[in-house]
C-alpha cells in the first residue's frame, strides 16, 4: 500500500513540477535546449528510479544511471537562466 501511494505522490509532484518550468519557460522566452538540460536529467532520475524499485532493479545500473543522470544535470546547470539584477555577480 505505501509503495503505491509514494508512488502517486511522486507522480503527481513530478507533474507539477514539469507544469511550472513550461510555465516559466514561457513567461522568460528561453528558447534554448540547454537550459532544460538539468531539469530533464532530473526528472529523468526520478522517473529511473520509479521504474528501478517497481521492476525490482535496484543495483548498479539504476545507481550508475542515476550519478550518469546527476553529472549531466549539474554540466547543464552552467546554462540555466538567471536574473542579473537580482543575483549580481
Amino acid at each position: 500500500m505505501w509503495p503505491a501511494i509514494l508512488t502517486a505522490l511522486v507522480l503527481i509532484a513530478l507533474g507539477v513540477s514539469i507544469n511550472k518550468i513550461i510555465r516559466k519557460r514561457k513567461a522568460s522566452s528561453a528558447t534554448d535546449l540547454k537550459s532544460l538540460g538539468t531539469s530533464i536529467c532530473f526528472f529523468l532520475i526520478a522517473i529511473v528510479n520509479i521504474l528501478a524499485y517497481w521492476f525490482d532493479i535496484i543495483g548498479i545500473i539504476s545507481m550508475s544511471l542515476t550519478i550518469l543522470l546527476l553529472i549531466t544535470g549539474a554540466y547543464f546547470s552552467r546554462y540555466l537562466q538567471t536574473d542579473h539584477e537580482t543575483y549580481p555577480r
